[in-house]
């Protein structure tokens, strides 16, 4: 597999993971859990971290793809 580009896969893709779960998670601690706190900062948390962590886990996805596609075939022994 290409190296740079495994390593960049990953890192997109655990940077995207992390700004999904900022985005999602308080939003439903919000909704289920403290029903009676405000739930303005999770809802703009939801609506600013979330899409742009899907965004970068699709770059992430789409990198691990391409770096697959450009491996060379193993030589057999």
């Amino acid at each position: 597999m290409d190296r740079p580009l495994t390593i960049w896969a990953k890192l997109l893709l655990r940077l995207g993971l992390v700004l999904l779960a900022l985005g999602v998670v308080p939003a439903l601690l919000v909704q289920y859990v403290f029903v009676g706190f405000d739930a303005l900062i999770p809802a703009m948390l939801l609506f600013s971290a979330a899409p742009l962590g899907g965004l970068i886990t699709a770059g992430g996805l789409i990198l691990f793809l391409v770096a697959l596609a450009r491996r060379k075939p193993e030589e057999p022994s």
